[in-house]
């Protein structure tokens, strides 16, 4: 996954480091009967979750200001996005609603966070 972000960051065209890592869940719902019987069945019409830890590749400290007050505006709002294993865009949330900044200069920063698939 090639990092190629020739304009400033933002939700819209948010662009991440090759690190990135995506993590797939799936919901079940189970139940143990006295007999020993056990019944397992999948939990909703979306059942598999997916989760990306992604950074953002290094930004001048304006930029990252910028895309951190965009993600403050956005708050627990929703955002399309395409992740590297896709090729359209899909619905994620910010899950927690926490990010972390890390330094590679005096000039230039990273902002790194979890994205979570929305159903909505």
């Amino acid at each position: 996954m090639p990092v190629n972000c020739n304009q400033a960051i933002t939700l819209t065209n948010l662009c991440v480091t090759p690190e990135a890592k995506k993590s797939v869940s799936f919901r079940t719902l189970q139940q143990q009967y006295g007999d020993g019987y056990m019944a397992r069945r999948q939990d909703g019409l979306n059942p598999v979750n997916y989760t990306w830890d992604v950074s953002t590749p290094l930004m001048p400290i304006d930029e990252a200001l910028a895309f951190e007050n965009e993600l403050i505006a956005n708050g627990t709002g929703f955002f399309n996005w395409t992740p590297p294993d896709r090729s359209s865009e899909e619905t994620f949330i910010l899950d927690p609603v926490e990010w972390e900044w890390t330094w590679g200069s005096d000039s230039m920063a990273s902002i790194n966070f979890t994205l979570k698939r929305w159903y909505s």
